[in-house]
């Protein structure tokens, strides 16, 4: 019995109708998965049958492109772009979103490393224009007060008391300069711990808008924190009088156990004193890192949602909630690396700080010195100070999706283009277009 006669059977692939190139509910026409009916014609269930057996499209391309439906043809069958449709049925999931630096989910530890590194490469204007620009203004004092200091310094042994005419009024003079010198130094310290927390006011401004796929040029930079400066200083100033009250305790601490040495001196034996040290040091040093761990996340949420210091201090304080260990580990890393960095950067500077005080010229060897002070304090706090501010920002925009499914937000605004969405989507009592959908925290 011949194929034609409708009495024969093929195994599945033999014929000139192979299945792979059939999608996976074909049965072959009403003869089921014996095989085309007879007469060589085929057509899909409930259509006529024809001749050809490959319908009036005609035969595949070249390259085992697949069948399917095309658009508009009501259903007929013929060759598909996207090739054979699997046996299975399983269909490839979406790509996640990403418009920026990240992807709109939850971020791991790598996705927060490797989107600071994208966002400051990305941005160069706004990250390492800015940080220079902030921070070789915050290092002249320290680098004056270095001058000052060293430079009276090699004078001293230079010129030793000993050989000149008064040596009481000499020694005077550069003491009263070291301490001009010092204290320069100290203030400068200061100034530049304040122009660290606003540049990572400043940078918050940039990364939020990195995530959202912007690329900020200098001005666009300065725009992003436009009317926050602010609230910037504020939050700046309250964190350094959390951190002096902080040095206050570890004051009062020290005094405490002084006293309580120098009473119990005579009765006790000295090694009784060792655990009371080290456990008011344990205590003191897990308060601190506890308290400044908890206020971490407030600066991004200061300039992100345009809220006032001490309502930022409590935003961070309720993101980090649950999450302290994760926060601080993060962080710890990042001031680690950080550390290992500037160290490295700073280190050519350091040694020319070192060196040149065997120069012996006093004029000399306080240019140098200066110089060489601001040219390390700029270079290595250029490039760790966006570092630490684009990880900071990152792990608050990651607290927030865990915590308030704020990923699902992103998504939702960024559906139609992330041109058209601004840093206005950070804002948390900002008017929710409809149909705009909350997840429950991760």
């Amino acid at each position: 019995m011949t194929q034609d006669d409708g009495g024969g059977w093929q195994p599945p692939g033999s014929g000139p109708y192979p299945p792979a190139q059939h999608g996976p509910g074909w049965q072959g026409g009403p003869g089921g998965p014996q095989g085309p009916p007879p007469g060589g014609g085929w057509a899909a269930p409930g259509g006529p049958q024809g001749p050809d057996p490959y319908g009036p499209q005609g035969p595949p391309p070249p390259g085992g492109g697949g069948w399917g439906p095309p658009p508009g043809s009501g259903g007929a069958w013929g060759p598909s772009p996207m090739g054979p449709p699997p046996h299975s049925g399983w269909v490839p999931p979406p790509r996640e979103p990403r418009p920026g630096v990240v992807a709109l989910r939850p971020l791991t530890l790598g996705d927060i490393f490797n989107g600071t590194f994208a966002y400051m490469r990305e941005n160069p204007k706004a990250t390492l224009g800015i940080s220079v620009l902030v921070i070789g203004l915050a290092s002249i004092l320290p680098a004056f007060g270095s001058a000052v200091l060293l430079g009276e310094l090699s004078s001293l042994t230079a010129a030793p008391p000993s050989n000149v005419d008064n040596p009481d009024e000499l020694l005077d003079e550069l003491l009263a300069t070291g301490a001009f010198g010092f204290g320069a130094i100290l203030a400068g310290l200061l100034v530049n711990a304040i122009a660290v927390l606003v540049l990572s006011g400043l940078l918050a401004g940039v990364i939020g808008r990195a995530v959202l796929g912007h690329r900020l040029s200098f001005g666009d930079a300065i725009a992003a924190v436009n009317g926050r400066i602010g609230a910037i200083l504020g939050l700046g100033a309250v964190q350094l009088l959390i951190y002096f009250l902080m040095i206050a305790i570890a004051g009062g601490v020290t005094v405490l156990n002084v006293a309580v040495i120098a009473a119990t001196w005579q009765s006790t034996e000295w090694y009784v004193f060792i655990p009371m040290v080290l456990l008011s040091v344990f205590a003191y040093v897990a308060f601190y890192a506890w308290i400044m761990n908890k206020f971490a996340l407030a600066m991004p949420a200061v300039v992100l949602e345009r809220i006032g210091p001490f309502s930022a201090l409590g935003r961070s304080w309720a993101l980090t909630r649950r999450s302290w260990w994760r926060v601080f580990l993060i962080l710890l890393l990042s001031q680690v690396l950080v550390s290992v960095v500037g160290s490295i950067l700073n280190f050519p500077f350091s040694m020319v700080n070192q060196a040149a005080p065997l120069g012996g010229d006093a004029a000399w060897v306080g240019i140098t010195v200066g110089v060489a002070t601001f040219l390390g304090t700029a270079v290595s706090g250029a490039v760790t100070s966006p570092f630490l501010a684009g990880v900071t920002t990152l792990l608050y925009v990651d607290m927030r999706m865990r915590r308030e499914g704020f990923d699902l937000e992103l998504q939702t605004a960024t559906r139609g283009g992330h041109e058209s969405v601004g840093a206005e989507v950070y804002l948390r009592d900002r008017p929710r277009p409809y149909g705009e959908q909350y997840g429950a925290p991760h």
